[in-house]
């Protein structure tokens, strides 16, 4: 392994020598230092020997001295010229195998000054880890005192970065919080705030961590003012626009010719292959993620190999979620529906399967499909058996919703997985996961395919079991989708996924396309026929009864039906007659006298009849 340090100014040079030594023997790796001359001729990379290239004089001069520092290491000094050297450097990085790159900016200058341009190029191509310094006006001689401020993107490498700095460089890191106040709890608030950050990146204060918390509101008022006693302040460089935020700020507060702090800023590198076009729009897109260290990639595995396996555990919460929600399904209760929802644990194999396709590992992906096979197979007996063995007049409007399913289900479901897979990466956000299995609704579905299947109503069993299909698809892909955001890759580095991982997730987004078919055909048929969800319910069996016997008891009146309203107030229950004459009052109210005495209350009946009359027959 192999540290290099690139440097194009003499004004940075030393400060820049410095940092890159320390972070080599931090690291144990070898140095290089690099001259790189901007413009004509064009010199390849060579040893710099007793005479030096034209132009390169003062640079290699000043570089020659700050590597004549260097204690306990061999440092090879090389230079290079080339108007455009971000392709020849990053050539060097691939042929000397760097695995750690120094480059200088300023971020007092404009964005295309050369030297920044060079930086931006060699953050977006450059293979490798990088530390970019902007020295300010610090000579890199100290280095006792680290400022490390919470609120400029911080990432969990930065910290782990900073934290290995002040263990082997035996100096102070202070991870700053800035809050407001808001009354005596403020600062008690910000400071665990602070520590739950640092704890999230496997940090603990330490005699070389030392948070501090102030309350002034003020982000970059507060972080200039403590930046005036640190030697060095860190960061990440996703931060590079609040660094230059930083610096306007520290040039109001303290002038143009005001001492200007030293900021470092620190980037991890995930050796990947090539992206397409799109790849690349899509990592610029969700760039903002964090990304997941080998700690973190370790414990979401092992979170998710607990649950993604079929076990007693696993047998026991999916049967008793199936038996929940079937019965809630019959009883037509969305409180009970829900329950269900939560405790189901279907999800987390669905979970585990697209970590297993991104991954690249088979066999973690093997036993999250067998889990959830089973699982299904095991829902699926449950509630066939209940359809069986529970009477039921007709599907209550709780199982006919599951049976037209639309592509915005579809939607939902991937979202659902998407969400799913990031709350368990991020071990704060385990407590979204009950709002996430409601969202995706896996159970129910699974169950009205038993109950419908075992009344004989094809329709709602086909529709529920496409609803299920476009859960277990979307959710998979949805999980898939994230983890590949979160920087987990497959076991090829550097090849993407193996062929069986891409074969699948093509056999995934093909059936996921399939599926628009249907769900898009439903969409449309809701949308001229109107929705599933009836806003009539049926009345109970015996109430049922008791109606048609009255209504038989007086000549010429037929029964024709019975509904109550759960939306509207003017009327509670319907009746509808047929009758060849006008009904008689006595009926009407010993009709809503038996609706009141079966429902034990006080209720609004409206009684309807059709009165029946001659058709006259019309040519056409």
């Amino acid at each position: 392994m192999n540290t290099m340090v690139v440097i194009t100014q003499a004004e940075s040079a030393k400060a820049l020598v410095r940092w890159a030594a320390r972070l080599a023997k931090m690291r144990e790796e070898s140095l290089t230092v690099l001259c790189c001359l901007l413009g004509e001729p064009v010199l390849p990379m060579e040893p710099v020997g007793a005479k030096y290239p034209e132009g390169a004089e003062e640079l290699l001069k000043v570089v020659s001295e700050a590597v004549g520092e260097i204690q306990d290491m061999e440092v090879p000094l090389f230079v290079m010229r080339n108007p455009a050297p971000a392709r020849a450097i990053i050539k060097v990085i691939q042929e000397k195998e760097i695995e750690l790159l120094c480059i200088g900016m300023d971020f007092t200058l404009p964005k295309d000054a050369m030297i920044n341009r060079l930086g931006r190029r060699l953050l977006r191509f450059a293979p490798c880890k990088m530390f970019v310094l902007d020295p300010g006006d610090q000579d890199g001689l100290s280095y006792q005192r680290i400022l490390l401020p919470m609120g400029l993107h911080l990432r969990a490498f930065a910290l782990r970065t900073a934290a290995s700095l002040a263990e082997d460089l035996d100096c102070t890191v202070t991870p700053l919080e800035v809050g407001s106040y808001f009354g005596t709890d403020s600062r008690e608030v910000a400071h665990r705030s602070l520590l739950s950050k640092l704890k999230d990146a496997g940090i603990e204060a330490s005699k070389w961590i030392k948070p501090m918390v102030t309350l002034t509101g003020e982000t970059w008022k507060s972080v200039v003012d403590k930046s005036r006693y640190c030697d060095l302040m860190l960061t990440g460089t996703t931060a590079i626009r609040d660094v230059r935020k930083f610096r306007a700020e520290e040039r109001k507060q303290i002038g143009p010719e005001g001492p200007r702090v030293a900021i470092g800023l620190v980037r991890r590198w995930t050796l990947e292959h090539k992206p397409s076009w799109i790849g690349m729009m899509t990592n610029h897109m969700f760039s903002w993620l964090p990304t997941l260290d080998a700690t973190d990639r370790i414990d979401l595995f092992d979170r998710l190999q607990v649950g993604a396996r079929w076990n007693i555990d696993f047998m026991m919460m999916m049967c008793l979620s199936t038996a929940i929600a079937s019965l809630g399904l019959i009883q037509n209760s969305t409180a009970v529906v829900i329950g269900a929802m939560v405790v189901a644990p279907l999800m987390t194999p669905l979970i585990g399967a697209g970590l297993g396709l991104v991954q690249g590992n088979t066999i973690f992906f093997r036993d999250s499909i067998k889990a959830m096979g089973f699982g299904i197979g095991a829902a699926l007996l449950i509630s066939l058996v209940l359809g069986f063995i529970v009477p039921m007049e007709q599907l209550t409007p709780e199982l006919l919703a599951r049976g037209g399913p639309t592509i915005i289900d579809l939607g939902v479901a991937f979202l659902s997985g998407a969400a799913a897979a990031y709350a368990v990466a991020r071990p704060s956000l385990l407590g979204a996961l009950a709002g996430v299995a409601i969202a995706a609704a896996l159970v129910p579905p699974l169950a009205t395919v038993g109950i419908s299947f075992a009344e004989g109503v094809w329709e709602v069993t086909e529709g529920a079991a496409i609803l299920l299909a476009t859960n277990l698809v979307a959710i998979i892909l949805g999980a898939a989708f994230i983890y590949r955001r979160l920087g987990i890759q497959g076991s090829r580095l550097g090849k993407g996924l193996p062929l069986w991982g891409r074969r699948t997730i093509l056999f995934l987004c093909l059936l996921a396309v399939i599926l628009t078919a249907p769900l898009g055909y439903r969409l449309a048929k809701q949308l001229r026929e109107g929705q599933i969800r009836p806003y009539t319910f049926p009345v109970s069996l015996s109430m049922r009864q008791a109606l048609k016997e009255r209504v038989h008891q007086e000549y010429g009146v037929t029964f024709i039906s019975a509904v109550r309203f759960g939306f509207r107030r003017d009327t509670d229950v319907a009746i509808l007659l047929s009758s060849a004459k006008p009904v008689s009052v006595n009926l009407i109210a010993d009709l809503k006298q038996r609706v009141n005495d079966e429902m034990g209350k006080n209720v609004k009946v409206a009684v309807h009849a059709l009165q029946e009359t001659g058709v006259v027959k019309t040519k056409f």
